[in-house]
């Protein structure tokens, strides 16, 4: 005994009336001009013809809902502010000028660094000098005298 799987597809629930519904079409195709019209005018109800609809248009349903008057109350309020996001600034194309003007800038900062290290580190090394070769008798804190 075969089993029938197309009954138990469930991939598509409305399979079997879509397949009744072209069978049905293909039999209107069929018949000639005279006896087609003759079988559509005996339905009372006329029989739509499958036409797939876009699924991008839904449904729409318009209702109309009757508005109390506002009194002037409070309105309410949302508990968070709107989040404004704000595109962000696109930046064109820098001019060689801008480009070496902008690189004198930071090496400038680079070398200030540089320098401010080198003369704290010079001065730690003065003193330390300094505390070598003092007098006997007026030794700074520290240095040791002789």
């Amino acid at each position: 005994m075969e089993i029938k799987r197309a009954q138990f597809d469930m991939t598509n629930p409305f399979a079997p009336m879509q397949q009744r519904m072209n069978q049905a079409e293909t039999v209107l195709r069929q018949l000639p001009p005279a006896q087609r019209e003759q079988l559509l005018a005996e339905m009372l109800p006329p029989m739509p013809m499958h036409r797939p609809s876009p699924a991008i248009e839904p449904a729409v349903t318009m209702v109309s809902v009757k508005v109390e008057e506002w009194d002037g109350g409070p309105v309410v309020q949302q508990r968070h502010p709107t989040v404004v996001l704000r595109p962000r600034r696109i930046v064109g194309t820098i001019p060689w000028q801008w480009r070496w003007v902008v690189a004198g800038i930071r090496l400038t900062r680079i070398v200030r660094k540089s320098a401010k290290q080198q003369m704290k580190q010079f001065n730690k090394l003065q003193r330390q000098m300094i505390r070598r070769v003092l007098p006997r008798r007026n030794a700074m804190r520290g240095a040791r005298a002789r």
